[in-house]
């Protein structure tokens, strides 16, 4: 069934109520007294007028107008406000599917242009998520960082994470979101994190976010398998993860990338 706007919502609930309200109105019993009586400038109230027909045997009549405006105010008052504001329907910007494919195609291109890939050797590559501090101290070879970050598959399954706010830690004795309050120290050159995330992270500003994707041959067996998962859903991830890797079953080895979301919280050089 297609979506009501409020318009069309309270005027078919009004014609019902309006209609229920008439029915009860008997047909004039002298139709020549009632022509040739005027109807009154300003009639009842609402809730009389089915007993001033009555009571005066139909001898005046009801103004319509008159109805449907006080049917209105009635139904304002009682409709939620919820119903009162009903979102209107959206309308589509393209017209069919052709249309439609060539509209997204032109936000792809406008938001490439606007923030573009950055592609580096050894197939890594990331887009900047959000800019960091215009001013203050860049990543370099040398620098320690404090590093959020958060790794998932290439097909957007999620991993883990450290200070994204997707896991728990223990604060003040309950735990909470990791949101700004953990965190990871990187020395870059030292290889606490695959090569190719110390690639990307050089240049990085406080607060900058970057998306990496990371090819495997630049990926966690530069660093060990470091940073290392915490939780068990962690930990069963990144079997399965170097199990694809190394195939396993009738699977033959497929070099699977990862995407890291990476987070600058810090900067001493």
């Amino acid at each position: 069934m297609a979506a009501l706007t409020s318009d069309r919502f309270l005027s078919l609930l009004l014609l019902i109520v309006v209609d229920f309200s008439v029915s009860f109105i008997p047909a004039p019993i002298n139709t020549q007294r009632l022509i040739s009586k005027p109807a009154h400038t300003h009639p009842p109230p609402l809730d009389h007028d089915i007993h001033a027909l009555h009571d005066h045997g139909c001898q005046t009549t009801i103004n319509r107008r008159y109805l449907i405006e006080r049917s209105s105010k009635a139904l304002t008052a009682l409709l939620p406000a919820s119903l009162l504001s009903l979102p209107q329907l959206a309308r589509a910007k393209c017209t069919d599917i052709e249309s439609c494919r060539e509209e997204g195609e032109r936000k792809i291109e406008a938001d490439l242009k606007n923030n573009p890939i950055i592609k580096l050797s050894n197939g890594v590559r990331y887009r900047v998520l959000r800019p960091g501090a215009l001013s203050g101290p860049k990543v370099k070879e040398g620098s320690s960082i404090d590093l959020a970050y958060s790794i998932s598959t290439a097909s957007g399954q999620y991993m883990y994470s450290k200070g994204f706010g997707f896991e728990k830690v223990n604060f003040g004795g309950k735990l909470e979101p990791d949101l700004g309050l953990d965190s990871m120290r990187v020395v870059l050159g030292q290889h606490d994190v695959p090569i190719g995330i110390e690639m990307a992270l050089l240049g990085m500003g406080r607060g900058e976010r970057r998306r990496v994707e990371l090819p495997p041959k630049v990926g966690f067996e530069t660093s060990h398998w470091s940073p290392e998962p915490t939780t068990r859903r962690g930990k069963t991830q990144i079997e399965q993860y170097k199990k694809k890797l190394a195939g396993f079953g009738s699977q033959p080895p497929f070099p699977a990338e990862t995407v890291w979301d990476i987070e600058v919280l810090g900067i001493r050089n």
